[in-house]
């Protein structure tokens, strides 16, 4: 669920996306090493992957858009109206 969050979360200055991401590529993680250790007992070795993955693309858009935001703000405070 996390994974699935972290895109739409990273579209509110990034940082959310980060966090929920970095949350989904933890448990995404442990998932798959759980799946692992259990031999074959426990299923959803996909969807455990499908989370990580998509956790770490909503940690990337999270960091862009904060980059981009941070820096659109600079540009507005170096070019404010008294210069």
């Amino acid at each position: 669920m996390a994974g699935l969050l972290s895109p739409f979360a990273a579209m509110f200055y990034g940082i959310p996306g980060v966090i929920t991401g970095s949350v989904a590529v933890f448990l995404g993680l442990t998932a798959r090493s759980r799946i692992k250790r259990s031999g074959g007992a426990l299923g959803g070795g996909g969807l455990a992957l499908a989370g990580w993955i998509v956790g770490l693309f909503g940690i990337v858009i999270g960091l862009l858009w904060f980059l981009f935001l941070f820096s659109l703000f600079m540009a507005m405070v170096s070019t404010g109206p008294n210069k």
